[in-house]
């Protein structure tokens, strides 16, 4: 009895990890059908995700873009939106003690709409514009599109390519 529940475990959990996979690979066409040529130049040296929702589902968006903070004691930016408009509800620090930042605020209102109709969790772009998509949650990395030929060869053994000048993990 206690072998044929395992299996049952293990036939489901196979099953689970198959249809995950499946989805994750759908996403990652469709996103790259949508936004293969997209100009992601805004969120440079940009790292924002969702953290999570509140209690009326609207995002919990976080973001860390030292280019526009200068002040590096006050942690990542909030900015919660409206889940049907994309309006901001409330913004501010991670860290309590820093009401006050030099920072371009407004920019980072404006980065967390502009994330937001992507529909992923997470979106990296490094200070040389090589753009990192996570697709099935914030810390599966699915896609990345190299800023050009040299950044591919830095990382060519670790890619291979999805479609156009989009790759995934190996």
């Amino acid at each position: 009895m206690v072998k044929k529940i395992i299996v049952c475990l293990i036939i489901f959990s196979l099953i689970m990890f198959s249809y995950k996979s499946c989805f994750v690979k759908h996403r990652a066409k469709k996103f790259v059908d949508k936004y293969e040529f997209e100009d992601f130049s805004q969120f440079k040296n940009v790292n924002i995700f969702i953290r999570g929702f509140d209690e009326e589902k609207n995002p919990i968006i976080m973001i860390n873009a030292p280019y526009w903070i200068k002040d590096t004691n006050v942690g990542l930016y909030v900015v919660r939106l409206n889940k049907k408009n994309y309006r901001i509800i409330k913004t501010g620090w991670t860290w309590k003690k820093s009401k006050i930042a030099d920072a371009d605020t407004i920019k980072l209102q404006r980065l967390a709409q502009a994330f937001i109709k992507y529909k992923i969790p997470r979106l990296d772009v490094d200070t040389a514009e090589n753009v990192f998509v996570y697709i099935g949650d914030p810390e599966t990395l699915v896609l990345t599109r190299f800023a050009d030929n040299n950044e591919l060869l830095k990382h060519c053994d670790m890619w291979k390519k999805f479609k156009g000048n989009w790759y995934k993990p190996k």
